[in-house]
């Protein structure tokens, strides 16, 4: 019998070509399973978020796998079974935090087992895992190393990463630097209080300049309460467009309240506005409500209602329909501290 090469060739070449198409599938639909369940994990549905993880985690996403894992461990208040496979598979595919979840003390596992793996060989690959990276200018990967150095109790070390990632332009280190490290933990040498609060304000305005809405919401607060209301005010406005939801309720209220804010909650509760904005504030409150189903938005419009007139709602009612519709709402949760 005589045999066609070429033709056995191609038919080779052809079955095996649709391969790394298929893979490529694979691969988006896992990305975008993993973005639908971040988007709901964000907004604490996190029996949902499971659902799209544990689908996104099958098809080899690792990131998914840690955020599973991690699900059923808030669920639980240790690691399960189940949980333990989910940082595995993230933790082989690279993920540092899932590293340093196998890491853990035995409390973590559970009282009626105990993990099977090695604790220190998890830590130990969380550093060389990270340092690699940050040694390469990966800020990400340097706020990963104050995770790591965090949790081996090395504070020093643990604040000099964080240092290097804000200096190295990473938002949220710069914000996390801020009011994690500086602030709560008075970590750091300060001659004095206002040496601090002054590299505090720098670190949050170098977070906020980049977008970063939490930093947004704390540097109007501290603006505020420092007397600095025209920058205060700037922001406020600024984070109103954003897709945080303590920023956008800030802003909202504000907007609306004006100057009445302190007679409301009292001195030092307002920005300095010069005059309330009661169609715009209450347009922000709404659209919140809308997109989130929160009742705190619909309260601090029934705090004013004395002076929400039907004109005004109506107004403030057709407005509303034109905010917040780019993006979902969230709540910018970390993905570690919690």
């Amino acid at each position: 019998m005589k045999v066609f090469w070429p033709v056995v060739l191609a038919l080779v070449v052809w079955l095996s070509s649709p391969l790394p198409a298929q893979s490529e599938t694979s691969q988006k639909q896992a990305d975008v399973l993993f973005q639908e369940g971040y988007t709901l994990y964000q907004q604490y549905y996190s029996p949902n978020a499971f659902g799209k993880f544990k689908q996104a985690a099958q098809l080899g996403h690792a990131e998914a796998a840690y955020y599973a894992g991690n699900i059923l461990r808030r669920n639980h208040t240790y690691i399960t079974e189940e949980a333990e496979e989910f940082y595995r598979q993230a933790a082989e595919g690279g993920d540092v935090y899932a590293m340093l979840r196998l890491g853990q003390d035995d409390k973590f596992c559970g009282t009626l087992r105990n993990c099977d793996y090695d604790r220190e060989k998890w830590i130990s690959k969380a550093l060389d895992t990270a340092l690699s990276r940050a040694e390469a200018d990966d800020s990400d990967a340097m706020m990963e190393l104050f995770s790591v150095y965090w949790a081996a109790g090395d504070r020093t070390s643990a604040l000099e990463w964080t240092v290097k990632a804000a200096e190295h332009g990473n938002a949220f280190a710069q914000y996390w630097l801020a009011v994690g490290l500086l602030d709560e933990r008075e970590m750091g040498f300060y001659w004095t209080d206002a040496g601090r609060r002054a590299d505090i304000l720098k670190w949050l305005k170098a977070s906020a300049e980049q977008g970063f809405p939490k930093a947004m919401l704390k540097l109007a607060l501290e603006l505020r309460d420092g007397g600095q209301l025209e920058e205060a005010r700037y922001w406020v406005e600024r984070m109103g467009k954003t897709d945080y939801y303590d920023a956008i309720l800030e802003s909202g209220a504000a907007i609306l309240f004006g100057p009445d804010a302190e007679s409301l909650y009292g001195e030092g509760s307002g920005y300095g506005f010069a005059e309330p904005r009661p169609v715009e504030g209450a347009a922000i409150l709404l659209a919140l409500h809308r997109q989130t189903g929160k009742d705190a938005p619909l309260k601090m419009i029934e705090v004013y209602r004395d002076k929400l007139t039907p004109e005004i709602m109506a107004k403030a009612e057709a407005r509303s329909k034109e905010l917040l519709v780019d993006a979902p709402v969230i709540y910018y949760l970390p993905k570690f501290g919690i």
